[in-house]
């Protein structure tokens, strides 16, 4: 019979019996065979639907390879949605930090360069600034240079480049929102003339 046992009429110990010696007879030819014909210790094989050998290791390496186009794809994204100023502005710091290695620790009122910068530093509140003559004749940060003619001011303060030619193609937005802030600075003032009255 296939499970070892011998056909016919049998005691339940001579069944059993010949099915452990059948048992012991597989397990010592398995063992004189060795690891070579159970796959134990072998790398596993893997292939794709048509039956092809997959190299993991190549898949795996395309797969990085792939993730780190992409990241890089990402962070020029970013870096391309970020403008000309800001890019200036990030050099600029970068300078400072490598001017400032060689800089001494305390820096005196006679210092012309902290001068300079104090000088060239815009404050909104600073009244003295009209008597200051800018130096910048029409350059922008970038060093291109900016429309000369009278403008519509928006909320960043950017002013047009010099290519503009003083068509406003905006929707009104900026329009509306600079009436919006006086309509509320003035009715705050008159709130605030009404307490005093009172």
């Amino acid at each position: 019979m296939e499970s070892g046992a011998h056909a016919g009429l049998q005691t339940a110990d001579q069944v059993t019996a010949q099915l452990k010696r059948k048992q012991a007879e597989e397990r010592k030819r398995f063992l004189a065979e060795g690891a070579e014909h159970s796959g134990q210790g072998k790398e596993t094989i893997y292939r794709d639907a048509s039956g092809r050998i997959i190299n993991v290791a190549m898949k795996r390496a395309e797969a990085r390879k792939k993730a780190e186009e992409e990241a890089a794809k990402a962070a020029a994204e970013i870096e391309a949605q970020k403008g000309d100023v800001q890019r200036a502005e990030r050099e600029r710091k970068k300078e400072a930090l490598k001017d400032a290695k060689y800089m001494p620790v305390a820096r005196y009122e006679d210092d012309r360069e902290m001068n300079e910068e104090m000088k060239e530093r815009e404050r909104w509140n600073d009244p003295a600034a009209q008597f200051l003559v800018k130096k910048r004749a029409g350059r922008s940060v970038t060093g291109k240079p900016l429309y000369t003619g009278a403008f519509t001011p928006n909320r960043y303060g950017i002013r047009p480049g010099h290519r503009w030619d003083g068509v406003d193609r905006g929707n009104g937005f900026e329009k509306e929102y600079f009436a919006a802030r006086n309509r509320r600075r003035d009715l705050k003032e008159l709130d605030y003339a009404w307490q005093m009255d009172e």
